[in-house]
């Protein structure tokens, strides 16, 4: 749609004085309908105004906001009594009921109409019905309808006595019939022991002075036995008798062969195995001569005292002295296990080291021959040498390493003479 305005004519030609047309006159009263937007006024701060403050947060101890009670009952609690009206007028803030409870007013003619149908009846009629109640409840549940019978009284009583502490006091009174005061009342009576009466929450149940096993009637045929096989109990064997081995043997393996000589290291050694590096012996042949594991000579003296923890005794000859000799070793050095092949290896190259450097007397002397002669016809040599110019990576590593050092410590020390390369 068109706006109406007043018309205009601009020149656009460039003069040297601006002039403006004489029929242009400026209207100031009006105003164009798309000037919504008036100007911007701008105001001096004031000092009075502050920066707001953020608000405060009431904190409680745990973190959660603090509890608030309810000035007036909710909404929902208001709704439910409208809809009940006087009739439902009960609070419903949380009592449970096990079924449909009975209006204030219900409740009170229920009690009169109890109350006339008791007083018209005799004192015979009363103590009837009592049996009757005694018979057909148990006394747990006559206990508990009576406890529920007082709170429903001081319920209905009202609330009075909730302000004095002095009327909160439990009462001790008990429930008895005005025709009948002489006679114990209700509680009293479920504390004797009826067994008549059936009480599932009372006393556990007793048996019988008379009662007695089926198989102690006369004329009952007993039982058979009933046989459950036992092993039989071996002996007890003394681990210091001479014979002990033996009776192990026949007590516990009597199935398997003998083979006393499997188990002689087991017996304590004789005293003349001992006797080949005795220190009361005045000369030892080259071969009983024993080392340590570091290739030092042990003397018979020393080696029966180093105790057996150091790991230098074995059962070879002599067992009670410690350390090796020279075919110990070249026998260990064929072993299958290559942890005791490493050993022999090890030893076997600080002997050679010792032996070449002179450590033990130099070479013509009669020891050192001895020595010499026990390395040859035990081929130690010859097994060292094959065992390190084997590739690395075939066999086991572990066996290459400590045969390759100990030919390096026999080259190392010298050799023999005639032998050394």
């Amino acid at each position: 749609m068109a706006v109406r305005g007043q018309r205009f004519h601009i020149d656009l030609e460039d003069h040297s004085t601006s002039t403006i047309p004489h029929n242009y006159s400026i209207d100031s009263t009006a105003r164009s309908p798309w000037d919504l937007v008036g100007d911007i006024k701008e105001r001096s701060p004031s000092t009075a105004t502050g920066t707001p403050s953020p608000p405060k947060v009431e904190g409680s101890p745990t973190g959660f906001p603090a509890h608030r009670k309810r000035s007036k009952p909710s909404v929902f609690k208001q709704r439910s009594r409208q809809a009940g009206g006087n009739d439902g007028g009960s609070d419903i803030s949380g009592t449970r009921a096990a079924g449909p409870v009975p209006a204030a007013p219900e409740r009170h003619e229920i009690d009169l109409e109890n109350k006339k149908r008791i007083a018209g009846m005799s004192s015979e009629d009363i103590d009837q019905a009592r049996k009757e109640l005694m018979s057909g409840l148990s006394g747990s549940l006559i206990e508990r309808l009576l406890k529920r019978a007082n709170i429903e009284q001081d319920q209905e009583t009202g609330n009075a006595g909730e302000d004095d502490p002095e009327k909160n006091i439990p009462s001790s009174k008990r429930v008895t019939f005005e025709d009948d005061a002489s006679k114990p009342s209700v509680p009293e009576l479920q504390l004797q022991n009826d067994s008549s009466i059936p009480d599932s929450e009372g006393a556990p149940f007793e048996h019988p002075p008379d009662l007695q096993p089926v198989a102690a009637c006369p004329g009952y045929p007993a039982p058979p036995p009933i046989h459950f096989p036992r092993p039989p109990t071996p002996p007890s064997l003394d681990p210091e008798d001479p014979e002990f081995l033996s009776k192990l043997h026949s007590t516990y393996f009597p199935s398997l062969p003998s083979n006393p000589n499997a188990l002689s290291w087991m017996q304590p050694p004789d005293p003349t195995e001992n006797e080949a590096y005795s220190p009361s012996r005045d000369d030892l042949p080259p071969s009983a001569v024993r080392f340590d594991f570091r290739g030092r000579l042990l003397p018979p003296r020393l080696a029966s005292q180093i105790p057996t923890t150091v790991g230098l005794h074995h059962h070879g000859t002599a067992p009670e002295a410690a350390g090796y000799t020279i075919p110990e070793l070249a026998h260990l050095s064929r072993s299958s296990f290559p942890s005791q092949r490493c050993i022999a290896y090890q030893t076997l190259g600080r002997i050679l080291y010792r032996l070449g450097t002179g450590v033990f007397g130099p070479e013509d002397h009669e020891l050192c021959q001895g020595l010499w002669k026990c390395i040859e016809q035990g081929r130690v040599l010859d097994t060292l040498t094959a065992d390190a110019g084997r590739d690395e990576k075939s066999g086991n590593r572990s066996c290459w390493v400590t045969a390759t050092e100990a030919v390096w410590l026999w080259r190392k020390g010298g050799g023999r003479k005639w032998k050394a390369t």
